[in-house]
């Protein structure tokens, strides 16, 4: 799980025990994972939130499960929803999270390179050629099946077809439709029932079975978005005092928990926390992050506390569908997955924005061009220009979420501090 502001003593520690011995016998081992879950419960672990030790316990769990082979291990990416995944009784993995990890440990870079060895184009995205870096050298579980969506790029379903033909496994490409049209939300509904069966398969359940999963699932992430929506209300105050700095890590939360009892447990530790807890901050500047963030340097957060400004709102942490119905699952996650706003054309992704940009009153935004998504830094510039035509200075920042040798954190901080001058 990437790192967000919490356990990072807990980090350097396993880094300290492990890293000079890691292996990929090591990492399907029990002990392994028996010393890290121990460590986890130290005191090393002191998490900036009380939710982050929900999290980290629901991710190490999960990771543990699925190298050690305890339940049909099915690879997911971003828009896949996990209430699919856990409610039929598999373990999602989400290697694009597990490149993050890696970076944050600071090995990306050999794998990285073992990909492009083999002849993947360094002009891809480093998430996926970490990953597939990763798969190559045995470091990443078996998938039993690899599920993909043909949004927000195409990465993850090349680069799932190639780890399917390494694994020997399966893969399915969902492809969601245009939005807009009549027929979108069946179709893609058809797709998730047929994959829901193919996983149902996997664990060996009934019919029956799979639809209370499901019902059971999609209870608990109503659960989770209930809080969560107080959560985003919460942090639209001044004295809200959770910084995106250590929210945006809450993507895995959002991408992987949900539909299960830790997500739902996150949320609520998260908002009776923020309940109890304020900052005042009136007179910081507001602003808002979009795309990611390089997971192996906090340097820009740096740069940015030492200015007194603070990210109150992340491109990718909030809720963007309504509760789901329990009893209908396929068509509640249809209209889940179907309604992101990274689905369909770039217009919906800017809309969102600005209206993000509205809702929380920032006085300007960020954008993190993570090199070789072709998805994200292609809208950039259509971005800035309509948050610039809402008044709302934009910044955007060429940089590398995964591997450090393309981050120039010289020319970044240079032009942040120019950036952050102009706001006063």
């Amino acid at each position: 799980m990437p790192e967000h502001g919490a356990h990072r003593e807990l980090k350097e520690e396993v880094k300290d025990r492990f890293l000079d011995k890691l292996s990929p016998s090591m990492v399907r081992s029990k002990l392994f994972w028996a010393s890290v879950e121990r460590l986890s419960r130290s005191r090393l672990n002191r998490p900036q939130w009380k939710a982050d030790r929900v999290s980290l316990a629901h991710f190490l769990r999960n990771t543990r499960d699925a190298y050690l082979k305890r339940a049909p291990v099915v690879w997911t990416n971003l828009l896949v929803p996990s209430e699919l995944v856990i409610g039929l009784g598999c373990i999602p993995f989400y290697p694009e999270m597990a490149a993050a990890a890696v970076a944050a440990a600071g090995l990306a870079p050999r794998f990285i390179d073992r990909a492009i060895e083999i002849g993947f184009s360094s002009d891809g995205c480093s998430y996926h050629r970490c990953l597939l870096g990763c798969a190559i050298e045995g470091f990443l579980p078996e998938p039993d099946l690899l599920i993909s969506l043909n949004y927000p790029c195409d990465s993850a379903p090349l680069s799932f077809g190639y780890a399917a033909g390494l694994f020997n496994a399966e893969q399915v490409i969902i492809d969601i439709p245009m939005p807009g049209r009549p027929s979108s939300r069946a179709l893609l509904a058809a797709q998730l029932e047929e994959v829901a069966m193919k996983m149902a398969g996997l664990s060996g359940l009934k019919e029956e079975e799979m639809m209370r999963g499901l019902a059971e699932s999609i209870e608990l992430s109503n659960q989770a978005l209930g809080y969560l929506c107080k959560v985003e209300e919460l942090r639209k105050r001044d004295d809200c005092m959770l910084d995106g700095k250590d929210a945006m890590g809450n993507i895995s939360v959002l991408s992987g928990c949900l539909g299960s009892q830790a997500g739902a447990e996150f949320y609520r530790l998260l908002l009776h926390e923020l309940e109890e807890r304020g900052s005042v901050g009136e007179d910081s500047k507001r602003l808002m992050w979009m795309h990611l963030k390089p997971w192996y340097s906090q340097a820009i957060f740096d740069v940015l506390d030492r200015h007194g400004v603070r990210v109150v709102c992340e491109e990718y942490t909030h809720s963007c569908w309504e509760a789901m119905d329990a009893g209908d699952p396929f068509n509640s996650l249809a209209a889940k997955v179907g309604n992101h706003f990274l689905v369909g054309p770039l217009e919906r992704r800017a809309s969102h924005l600005v209206r993000l940009a509205d809702n929380y009153r920032v006085d300007g935004a960020i954008h993190y061009n993570h090199w070789g998504c072709r998805q994200s830094c292609g809208g950039a510039v259509h971005i800035k220009r309509e948050l610039r035509r809402r008044g709302i200075p934009t910044l955007l920042l060429d940089g590398d979420c995964v591997d450090h040798r393309e981050y120039q954190e010289g020319q970044i901080s240079t032009r942040l501090e120019a950036f952050l001058e102009s706001l006063n």
